[in-house]
């Protein structure tokens, strides 16, 4: 692979990035946060909570907190405050024989080996947050990866490889082997097993505790051994989640669908004058709500005709986008960080951290979308380019075909979606919202669904 280096660098460049300790916060003085900066590891944007330390440039370089490589990149670490050694298992998962501590002076164990780390190495720093961040090229350079840097859409791009998992096991005394007996299955591992199947039924996106994504159809098989007691606890909590939603939906006229096969590609089942009646008989519910939260109702505007139509122009279900909208908008009342004024109906760009004003358009159209500072989100020109905007990310996540021919673009986060990458409802969780494990079943069935009947 092009730009290897040889273990003692590769050992070398890692003790570095965890030298969380020896590198004063002053270091990060003359930085800027860059909210706009897209991380991926191949392919997969990594997603960094709106609440968490964002990447931050420090004289040209890009600097991201120590958790991102640890649960991305499959190394564990973990801190002994009471010896003062932190121990990072890398290409071993576990280890027998752990070195004594030196006294004071903090030690660096990498799969049992002590290290010394050069002291041109300690570039690493605590933020303010209480995060340990670490050089982003170092950190892929140290595990063999590809780190190219995309300029026009500010994006640091990783190719990995995942290294060899050795695991350590304690020697055993040589014995006899009795004879074979079948297997004890034991009633734990019958609920694992039927807890995978359940899953399977939704055949939606989970977002996994490594970060990974995967449909839930491919439990049927995966035996439960594949996965740790963690991860199967939050399977459970998954499933806890999903199974306020029925797998599969009756329409009004009493056809039955599966939800996972309703695609964002396709004709619109609903029409403009239904979704405007279905927003009339919810108007009284949410001026209620309004008032008893002693908030002013904001008018809704009228988009149902324009999600429709704008969503036939590209092949996308208006009716269940306009829905998205419902959902994303809380039916318009603008109860987070985006503004009415900003005609940005899905919440494209609003990354919980305001705006610079510099970010880039990555080649939209800079008279219809523009970035003001101190907002969160882009703000588009008319509520036709904010309803075509979100038409066009739907489009991104649907299909890896080009817009259709003679649109301009006008969604600023198009090039940054992996292309046709969610081609269902159910596909856009995990991705679109994360860890979002009913967003899709609840745009079908809490809006969509409600609207037709």
């Amino acid at each position: 692979m092009p730009g290897m280096l040889p273990a003692k660098s590769i050992i070398i460049g890692l003790v570095a990035l965890i030298a969380m300790v020896f590198v004063n916060p002053a270091a990060a003085a003359e930085s800027s946060y860059s909210s706009d900066l897209i991380i991926k590891i191949n392919q997969e944007q990594v997603v960094i909570p709106s609440e968490d330390q964002p990447p931050v440039i420090i004289n040209d370089r890009t600097y991201v907190p120590l958790r991102i490589i640890s649960e991305n990149m499959g190394a564990k670490v973990e801190w002994h405050e009471d010896s003062r050694q932190v121990f990072i298992l890398w290409k071993k998962q576990s280890i027998h024989i752990w070195p004594d501590s030196r006294g004071e002076d903090v030690q660096i164990i990498i799969d049992g080996q002590i290290l010394e780390i050069p002291s041109a190495l300690g570039k690493a720093y605590i933020s303010e947050k209480g995060r340990t961040m670490i050089p982003l090229r170092a950190v892929g350079e140290a595990m063999d990866c590809e780190v190219n840097w995309i300029d026009e859409t500010r994006t640091v791009d990783i190719k990995y490889t995942p290294v060899p998992i050795i695991i350590e096991e304690e020697p055993t005394p040589i014995k006899e082997t009795p004879p074979e007996e079948d297997p004890v299955i034991t009633e734990e591992a019958v609920q694992n097993l039927q807890l995978l199947k359940d899953l399977a039924v939704y055949k939606t996106n989970l977002k996994l505790i490594d970060g990974k994504v995967i449909n839930s159809e491919e439990l049927l098989n995966r035996p439960p051994t594949d996965f740790s007691a963690a991860q199967l606890e939050v399977f459970r909590t998954y499933l806890a989640q999903l199974s306020k939603y029925n797998a599969v939906i009756t329409l009004p006229e009493g056809s039955a669908v599966n939800n996972a096969d309703i695609t964002i590609l396709g004709d619109a089942y609903l029409s403009a004058g239904q979704l405007k009646k279905w927003i009339e008989n919810e108007t009284p519910r949410l001026i209620a709500k309004a008032k008893a939260s002693g908030l002013e109702f904001k008018p809704i505007p009228d988009l149902a005709e324009l999600y429709i139509n704008i969503g036939k122009e590209y092949g996308i279900r208006g009716d269940i986008a306009f829905c998205q909208a419902a959902k994303e908008t809380g039916y318009w009342q603008f109860t987070g960080s985006v503004t009415p004024e900003q005609n940005n109906y899905c919440g494209l760009w609003a990354t919980g951290t305001p705006l610079t004003g510099q970010e880039s358009l990555n080649g939209a159209d800079p008279e219809q979308v523009t970035f003001t500072a101190g907002l969160h989100g882009a703000t588009f020109v008319t509520p036709a380019a904010g309803v075509e905007a979100h038409i066009q990310h739907l489009y991104a996540y649907a299909t890896k075909k080009p817009l259709p021919a003679g649109k301009v673009l006008i969604d600023p986060r198009f090039a940054l979606v992996n292309k046709g990458i969610a081609p269902t409802w159910l596909q856009l969780n995990a991705r679109w919202a994360v860890p979002g494990t009913t967003y899709g079943q609840s745009i079908l069935a809490d809006y969509w669904l409600k609207a037709a009947y």
